[in-house]
């Protein structure tokens, strides 16, 4: 089956969990571009300098500095990126915070699983959409990805 590449953004402070990430998508989708961000100031920052916007963002809640919400609540502000679709990977499956990722204009919430397996599949499926079409026409059953 031929895969999409995809510009992918991560924007994650831990080294370990964005290392775990690259290793997977370099399995999945090798000729993707992954860029790293370590907070949502970073990420900002460098939406601001690119003439492009990535395909898909994947973003950590807890960050020093600028966390998740605050970097979701700025993106839906921006005509130019309102659309990106964002994709939360947290450790947290605490309800509030997964309403409040909902209601700050989140994409998609994925509990991050403990399995490097289960996480590889979690992955290879969200990358075999079409990220590239209106957000709107993206509909999931649910908004956390189990």
């Amino acid at each position: 089956m031929k895969t999409k590449n995809y510009n992918i953004f991560y924007t994650d402070d831990d080294l370990d969990d964005k290392e775990i990430f690259k290793e997977i998508i370099n399995e999945i989708h090798p000729d993707s571009s992954i860029e790293f961000q370590s907070d949502g100031s970073e990420l900002l920052n460098r939406l601001k300098e690119i003439n492009y916007k990535p395909d898909i963002l994947f973003l950590d809640l807890n960050m020093p500095f600028t966390d998740g919400f605050q970097v979701l609540s700025e993106l839906r502000q921006n005509s130019e990126i309102k659309d990106l679709p964002v994709v939360i990977l947290s450790t947290s499956n605490d309800t509030d915070a997964i309403a409040k990722a909902k209601e700050s204009g989140a994409t998609l919430y994925v509990c991050k699983p403990n399995s490097y397996s289960k996480f590889k599949g979690i992955l290879a499926e969200l990358l075999s959409f079409n990220w590239k079409i209106d957000p709107e026409v993206l509909q999931f059953k649910d908004f956390v990805y189990a």
